[in-house]
């Protein structure tokens, strides 16, 4: 595994991301995976950086392809796929989720993203 989020409208669920490229919904309860979400991320070397955003409705990720993807964490539908940078993204960050030690990050119920790559910080808006 590479990355992991739970949820926490629901404490047994958690969505971990892993070195192949690949996402997946689990449930603590049950050994399965209650869901993948597909894009085919090309990544080999580095982790996968996962978010979800304030009312868990939407996953966000971006792989060394560059792309950043959303998908609804209900269906498993990929809403959207762009490349906006020529690098990869180290980490994504929905403003207002709860963060390391459960603090808030921010109060605004933003509707944008935070993608963090070497290049710099971008801030994808309109989600």
């Amino acid at each position: 595994m590479c990355s992991m989020v739970s949820l926490s409208s629901d404490e047994n669920y958690f969505i971990a991301s892993s070195m192949d490229g690949s996402i997946k919904l689990f449930d603590i309860r049950s050994p399965n995976v209650v869901r993948s979400y597909r894009v085919g991320h090309v990544n080999s070397y580095s982790h996968l950086p996962i978010a979800v955003n304030p009312s868990e409705t939407l996953l966000l990720s971006g792989g060394e392809d560059c792309r950043t993807s959303i998908w609804s964490i209900k269906t498993g539908e990929l809403l959207f796929s762009e490349m906006f940078s020529e690098s990869s993204y180290n980490s994504v960050l929905w403003p207002g989720f709860q963060g390391y030690a459960g603090h808030q990050l921010n109060q605004n119920q933003s509707s944008g993203a935070w993608l963090g790559s070497h290049e710099g910080l971008f801030y994808m808006q309109g989600i």
